[in-house]
């Protein structure tokens, strides 16, 4: 009897294990981001497309996206029974052009230019998921790609015209010092990339946030051997950075900061400049980053 009762309880046990493992896997299944036929990188870095000649892309930094949204409605008298909502973004990378989507009824395929090319079953509502295809190998910066995009599954399909001019990649030797802001809100996010022709065996970034409150910021420096430092000057809502150290030639550095604020409209941050050894600038200097 005591063997029965240990037995069972030990199924019980592997029993609710068991089924809590499939239930954790099933959730991280619906995070997950797909693409085909190249690199695929949820954590995208991206920011708002102007136009093809107005960025340029640095390898693994910041991308340049579209987005558009459609709603939805069909079903009864009056065809507004039912209601969803559809959000694409799309950009390109160094290799690859990707297409984001998103619904507030769930989806299960994409169709371009009337090709089923979704092969990964349904996207549950409200998950973001990636599809991605490689560029042509010689493309050129500004190169156009268009298509009919629908998203279809859960009611009847959102219907979008793709119309994106590619944008071309950063000289990997050229002395670049590009800033753009991510976020305006109370939360915000600005990114910096600075790219030098020459060794820097010593550079110094400084800038500041404006109408900062609540701790310190938050910097993460990707490249060179860079640190930073925080300071007060001036009004207290104003925070200065100062971002020291080396960059090898044709090294780049990507800095990312994130703070939080008050106030809303008009530039997130004061002028930025990077200077080296000799106390002059290295590239022109940044001045106060806004929103688009």
């Amino acid at each position: 009897m005591k063997n029965f009762i240990k037995t069972h309880s030990f199924f019980i046990i592997f029993s609710f294990l068991f089924l809590l493992i499939l239930l954790l896997l099933s959730c991280q299944r619906e995070d997950i981001q797909y693409a085909t036929g190249a690199r695929n990188n949820p954590n995208y870095l991206r920011t708002e497309y102007q136009n093809c000649e107005a960025h340029c892309i640095i390898e693994n930094g910041l991308y340049f996206e579209k987005s558009a949204q459609k709603i939805i409605t069909w079903g009864g008298a009056h065809n507004n029974k039912f209601t969803k909502t559809i959000d694409i973004r799309y950009f390109n990378t160094e290799r690859d052009f990707v297409i984001r989507v998103r619904s507030s009824n769930g989806w299960n395929d994409l169709m371009i230019d009337g090709v089923s090319s979704w092969t990964h079953g349904p996207v549950a509502a409200g998950v973001w998921q990636t599809y991605s295809y490689p560029l042509h190998e010689n493309w050129q910066q500004c190169n156009l790609e268009s298509f009919r995009l629908k998203v279809g599954g859960n009611g009847p399909a959102a219907d979008f015209f793709i119309s994106y001019n590619l944008v071309g990649v950063c000289d990997p030797c050229e002395t670049l010092f590009i800033g753009e802001a991510l976020s305006c809100g109370s939360t915000r996010e600005a990114v910096y990339t600075l790219t030098s022709a020459e060794d820097l065996s010593y550079v110094n970034i400084e800038g500041s946030l404006i109408d900062f409150t609540g701790p310190n910021a938050l910097i993460t420096i990707l490249g060179g051997n860079l640190a930073s430092t925080q300071s007060i000057s001036g009004p207290i809502s104003n925070r200065i950075i100062k971002i020291k150290g080396s960059l090898r030639a044709c090294e780049t550095a990507i800095i990312h900061v994130s703070w939080n604020a008050t106030n809303y409209g008009g530039p997130i941050t004061g002028n930025w400049s990077v200077r080296g050894t000799n106390q002059g600038d290295i590239a022109p200097v940044i001045t106060g980053l806004r929103c688009h």
